[in-house]
């Protein structure tokens, strides 16, 4: 999901805000190319990746630990798993995001 921003937050800031709008859940940097990104991990197959571009989020579901992706990408992780956890946490992200950015 992609937010619209006016002026894009820079990346430490919104890890701050982040961590602080969502405590319960782990949230750091990971150092993508060629735009270091945010992993914020619901739980160990739930996840979001959150780049930051000019004058707008990305916000990607994702595997938020590489084994778990992995293996799981070995698997039919959709025949496993259903994705409403994830198409769910996804927006709750994008939605304060969306407010926060806007």
């Amino acid at each position: 999901m992609v937010v619209q921003t006016t002026k894009s937050p820079n990346l430490n800031d919104l890890i701050q805000v982040l961590k602080s709008q969502f405590f319960n859940y782990s949230v750091y940097a990971f150092g993508s190319k060629p735009h270091p990104s945010i992993i914020v991990r619901k739980s160990a197959i739930v996840g979001v990746q959150i780049t930051v571009r000019e004058n707008e989020i990305l916000v990607d579901a994702c595997y938020p630990n590489i084994v778990i992706s992995s293996v799981m990408s070995l698997l039919t992780a959709s025949s496993i798993f259903p994705f409403n956890s994830w198409h769910s946490f996804e927006k709750k992200i994008t939605g304060f995001l969306k407010i926060r950015y806007k």
